[in-house]
């Protein structure tokens, strides 16, 4: 959500969801926002590079496992409860202020439309084009790190989407550009990532689509709608809904009107309860059973309460974080656009100076050097991310007001 979308007028309303339209404008509550936004990105890119760079935990030696080395381990590995974070969010902005804009009478689907796509589109398709940039450059330079064909021992025992290389095909580039990826075919090369936002593309087809279907109008013109609502469910297959569902707890959140329920710190104590326990229990989750769908609802549920809690919150340290907050979350979504091809091409470069060799075999995690080349990797990510987001995500207000006035 931008600047723009928190400034129009909401009306007023004292009823949900409409009133949300209010929420979002309370200064504590857009800074926390923010925030939420800003640290699940940099908890994924820190977590992501952290697996081809350092020892999984399990081959840690005991002298290495100190207290820093274990916090480091846990907060890191939160990086698949960030994604959740990411949906429920999505759901809560997008869904939920939609809703709002609904019962308020304001909800235009041409406005919607555009919105949606400028918000994806403007930043991703530079950054598919970005990754087969890289993809091409650091498999070929940075070929003897082993980050692209597989070989690079860290990548192989964590990560199972097999050689990199093999990903890059004309196939893989038309279906992530088309939002089919991980659906219907693989992302393209190094950016497996780009998976959730296929996700958040369909989810917004999914709440437009069920919004024309919603419509005042002739019945006929409701066909195209349900046929599209149809075809999506049937290409993208049963995994699709599951995640649907985690968007739409986002989205629920926003209806909710009992103000017994804004409880910030029992709230809060639930959402790092569930967190832990996620931790707590990662062979379990990795068993393939009931305990992942109850991991990520559970994170979802306990998040949204987190929501529902802070709308209201009157705090003055979130408010005087609010402006550090904006800036960092103003790029979020180019960091984890481009974060992973990024640091791959990264760490193959730092690999080619000879100065770090142990990229190609992994570090522990109290080697210097390796610590050394997380911090530098991590920090070029940044503000690399920051630059990119400049040329794209900082002109979505400007497209989506070209395009408006085009398509009258």
């Amino acid at each position: 959500m931008t600047a723009a979308d928190r400034a129009a007028p909401s009306g007023g309303a004292d009823t949900y969801p409409a009133a949300a339209l209010d929420d979002v404008r309370n200064p504590a509550f857009a800074s926390f926002l923010d925030m939420a936004r800003w640290m699940a990105a940099v908890i994924v890119l820190l977590g992501h590079l952290r697996d081809p760079l350092f020892l999984g935990y399990g081959a840690v030696a005991a002298a290495d496992r100190t207290v820093p080395v274990m916090i480091w381990y846990f907060v890191t590995g939160w990086f698949g409860e960030a994604v959740i974070v990411f949906f429920v969010l999505s759901g809560y902005l997008v869904g939920g202020l939609s809703l709002g804009k609904m019962q308020g009478q304001r909800f235009d689907l041409r406005a919607y439309a555009i919105d949606r796509f400028t918000r994806l589109y403007l930043p991703f398709l530079p950054a598919v084009l970005l990754t087969v940039l890289l993809d091409a450059v650091g498999g070929s330079a940075f070929a003897a790190a082993g980050l692209y064909d597989g070989t690079q021992p860290m990548l192989a025992e964590k990560l199972r989407f097999g050689p990199l290389v093999a990903l890059a095909t004309p196939e893989n580039f038309a279906g992530t550009l088309a939002m089919l990826q991980h659906f219907v075919l693989p992302p393209y090369g190094s950016n497996q990532p780009l998976w959730t936002i296929a996700a958040e593309f369909w989810f917004y087809v999914v709440f437009g689509c069920a919004a024309w279907l919603t419509a005042r109008g002739r019945a006929g013109g409701r066909v195209l709608p349900l046929v599209v609502l149809i075809a999506v469910f049937l290409l993208l297959g049963s995994r699709f809904p599951y995640y649907l569902g985690l968007w739409t707890i986002g989205m629920a959140s926003a209806l909710i009107p009992w103000r017994w329920l804004e409880r910030p710190l029992p709230a809060l104590a639930l959402f790092l309860a569930v967190l832990v326990a996620a931790r707590l229990n990662v062979a379990l989750l990795q068993q393939g059973t009931f305990a992942l769908p109850i991991r990520d609802y559970g994170v979802a549920l306990a998040f949204a309460w987190l929501l529902v809690s802070m709308r209201g919150l009157r705090s003055p340290l979130l408010q005087r974080m609010a402006g550090f907050n904006r800036v960092v979350a103003g790029f979020s979504f180019s960091l984890y656009l481009v974060h992973f091809p990024l640091l791959l091409f990264l760490l193959g470069a730092l690999h080619r100076t000879g100065w770090f060799p142990g990229i190609a075999t992994g570090y522990a995690p109290t080697d210097p050097q390796g610590l050394l080349a997380y911090a530098l990797v991590a920090a070029a990510s940044l503000v690399f991310a920051w630059v990119f987001a400049q040329a794209t995500e900082a002109r979505t207000h400007s497209a989506r007001t070209w395009l408006k006035t085009r398509l009258r």
